[in-house]
C-alpha cells in the first residue's frame, strides 16, 4: 500500500484511511470546531455570553477598569488646566483649595460619568479638547462672565438612541448627585455648629446646579439636546432638578452664595 500524507496532521496513511474523516484527523476536527470556539470566546469578551446576570457583572467590571489613552490624558490635563485657571480668576488668582476642588470636581466627574457609562455599553469613549470651546473658556478667564466648556467626551459605537440619551444624561445627573450631597453635608454642618466652613458646601451645591442646568439646555449639541430627543419627561424632570438645586442651595444658605461670589469679584 502506498502511504499518503495528511495535509492537516502530517500523518502517513494507506489509501483507505488517507482522507481526514477516515482516520479521525484530530487537527481537522480542531479546525472545524475553531469558528464556534472563537465565536464563543469573542462573545464572552464582549459580555454577550453567559446568563443575563453574568453579562451585567462582566460589563460593569470591564467598565470600571480605567482605560485612558495617552492622547486622552493629555487632553484631560489641558481641559483641567483651563478649568483651574477660570476658578482662579474668579478669586482674583488667590488660591483657595476648597473652592478649586469643588470647581474642578464638577467638571471632571461630569465628563468621566459620560465616559464610564459609554464603556459599560461597550462603546469607545474618550475626552477631547474642542478648539472653540477651549478658546472661549480661555478668553472667559479675563471676562466677568465665565464659560467652562473646554471639551467633551466623544462616543463611538453602535448605540441606540436610548443609550446615547442615557450617556448624555449621566453627566448632569452626577452634578445633581454631588450637589445634593453638598446640600446634605451643609445642613448637617450647620446643625452641628462645627468650625468647618460649611458655607463652601452650599457654594459647591450651587455650582453643580449651574453646571447641570447649563448642560441640560437643549441646544448646540449639549447634553440636553440628546436627552430631549431620547425622553422629554426625563429631560423636564432633570432640568427642574437642576433649577431647584441652583436656586434652593442659595435659599437654604440664606443668600450666602451671592455674598460669597460678590466678595470674590
Amino acid at each position: 500500500m502506498i502511504p499518503f500524507k495528511c495535509r492537516y496532521c502530517s500523518g502517513a496513511f494507506c489509501s483507505v484511511h488517507r482522507l481526514p474523516p477516515n482516520h479521525q484527523c484530530a487537527l481537522l476536527q480542531d479546525f472545524l470546531e475553531r469558528p464556534a470556539r472563537d465565536r464563543e470566546f469573542i462573545e464572552r469578551v464582549q459580555g454577550k455570553a453567559g446568563s443575563p446576570q453574568e453579562r451585567v457583572v462582566s460589563s460593569v467590571r470591564n467598565a470600571l477598569i480605567l482605560r485612558f489613552s495617552k492622547t486622552e490624558l493629555a487632553h484631560l490635563m489641558l481641559g483641567t488646566a483651563l478649568v483651574t485657571a477660570v476658578g482662579l480668576s474668579i478669586n482674583e488668582y488667590r488660591v483657595r483649595w476648597d473652592f478649586l476642588a469643588i470647581f474642578i470636581s464638577a467638571f471632571m466627574v461630569h465628563e468621566l460619568g459620560h465616559k464610564f457609562l459609554a464603556q459599560i455599553y461597550r462603546a469607545w469613549a474618550e475626552f477631547r479638547v474642542i478648539f472653540y470651546g477651549a478658546a472661549m473658556t480661555a478668553i472667559s478667564i479675563f471676562l466677568p462672565f465665565k464659560f467652562i466648556a473646554p471639551g467633551a467626551v466623544f462616543v463611538s459605537g453602535s448605540l441606540s438612541e436610548a443609550r446615547h440619551g442615557k450617556v448624555s444624561w449621566i453627566g448632569p445627573l452626577t452634578n445633581l448627585a454631588m450637589g445634593s450631597g453638598f446640600i446634605i453635608a451643609y445642613l448637617i454642618g450647620e446643625s452641628l455648629a462645627t468650625d468647618f466652613p460649611s458655607q463652601i458646601l452650599a457654594v459647591g451645591a450651587n455650582f453643580n446646579g449651574w453646571v447641570a442646568f447649563f448642560n441640560l439646555i437643549p441646544f448646540m449639541g449639549l447634553d440636553g439636546s440628546k436627552i430631549f430627543a431620547w425622553n422629554k419627561v426625563i429631560w423636564v424632570l432633570t432640568f427642574l432638578g437642576a433649577i431647584g438645586l441652583f436656586v434652593g442651595s442659595d435659599l437654604i444658605s440664606g443668600g450666602w452664595i451671592l455674598r460669597f461670589f460678590s466678595g470674590l469679584f
